[in-house]
């Protein structure tokens, strides 16, 4: 039984603005000090074992080309439209099970970092082998560091093995899927241990999540049926949902694959201040991705500013990054918010978003 990958790599990037634009997301760029290989790139490189004939990249028609470039012989899907989650994981489940009827899919986002790359690869390794065997829809969740109320939840129940499951390596039932909860809820969900978070990697059976999908979305097979498969007429008849609301929230079986290994969305710059602490990149100022920074009486910075040399006196907890043709000067707490300067920008400026 075969495994495939397919990366969704179709996002925007918004809150990554101005380095990231809707031409050149974060997905596709490279932090200086975390990497020089882009996230789009590094997440290639955690299945080497893939070959390209069975790597598929969904993106957007204004990245395919781009993505080409990055994705190393994979097979792009270029969306003929954003529809969320839901209809591209459909739209490549069917290209792969009209090749490959029996395969497993490894579902993975485009901009995800990890530390430690070993223990992420043992993990999906248990996930493919058990998706390989079980009627299960699997998810890989995340073991909270801290309460966090930017992520999703998983409440998770028994070990399968407590239910009469043979495996070294057994996986927990997910009881719920929990939205982004406030600080008091996801501090009592970090407490209790059975929580998870939600990091939007999956695992199954091609076959199975097609028939997941006729089950609770019906509308997209008889919108691939009516269009005989090309998608650009059947991408407007396919409802624009999330994977998570569409399919999973109403599995039949969903279990999950608790998952340790220094994991990272990278949802805003925030996120990557943590990582440049981690590796040793934070100063008495705060932390810096690029460029020279002279700072007196400053403190909690975070600064991405390539070529160019950053001077502050007497400010704390600032977001300042210099594009080259936008510079971004924001305070920390309102990092989350920098999608509603990017809707405004596109107003006023829609070349610079």
């Amino acid at each position: 039984m075969a495994t495939h990958l397919v990366v969704m790599a179709g996002g925007s990037g918004t809150r990554f603005w101005p380095r990231s634009t809707l031409r050149r997301p974060k997905q596709l760029l490279a932090f200086e000090g975390l990497s020089e290989r882009t996230l789009l790139q590094q997440t290639l490189d955690r299945f080497e074992t893939v070959p390209a004939s069975r790597r598929w990249i969904v993106t957007t028609e204004l990245l395919g080309d781009a993505v080409v470039e990055q994705a190393e012989g994979a097979q792009v899907l270029r969306e003929p439209q954003g529809r969320n989650t839901a209809p591209c994981i459909y739209w490549a489940a069917q290209e792969i099970a009209q090749r490959d009827p029996h395969a497993v899919m490894m579902v993975m986002p485009s901009d995800h970092m990890m530390k430690d790359l070993g223990a992420f690869q043992a993990t999906v390794e248990q996930a493919v082998a058990w998706a390989a065997e079980h009627d299960d829809l699997v998810t890989l969740g995340i073991r909270p560091s801290r309460p966090e109320t930017g992520y999703g939840y998983l409440r998770t129940g028994a070990s399968l093995e407590a239910r009469g499951e043979r495996s070294e390596h057994s996986p927990l039932r997910v009881e719920a899927f929990v939205e982004k909860p406030d600080f008091a809820r996801a501090d009592q969900f970090f407490r209790s241990g059975q929580y998870l978070w939600n990091g939007g990697m999956f695992v199954w059976k091609a076959s199975l999540i097609l028939a997941e999908f006729d089950r609770l979305m019906p509308e997209m097979r008889r919108a691939w049926e009516s269009s005989q498969g090309r998608i650009s007429e059947a991408y407007p008849l396919m409802t624009a949902t999330s994977i998570d609301f569409g399919i999973m929230e109403k599995a039949r079986s969903v279990v999950t694959f608790p998952l340790d290994c220094g994991w990272d969305d990278l949802g805003s710059w925030t996120s990557v201040e943590l990582l440049a602490r981690e590796r040793g990149r934070e100063q008495d100022w705060g932390v810096g991705l690029g460029g020279e920074v002279v700072s007196v009486a400053s403190s909690g910075l975070v600064v991405d500013a390539p070529g160019r040399v950053v001077a502050t006196l007497g400010v704390d907890d600032l977001i300042i990054v210099d594009s080259g043709k936008v510079l971004l000067v924001a305070t920390k707490s309102r990092a989350q918010e920098i999608k509603s300067l990017v809707d405004a920008v596109k107003v006023s400026r829609p070349e610079l978003a």
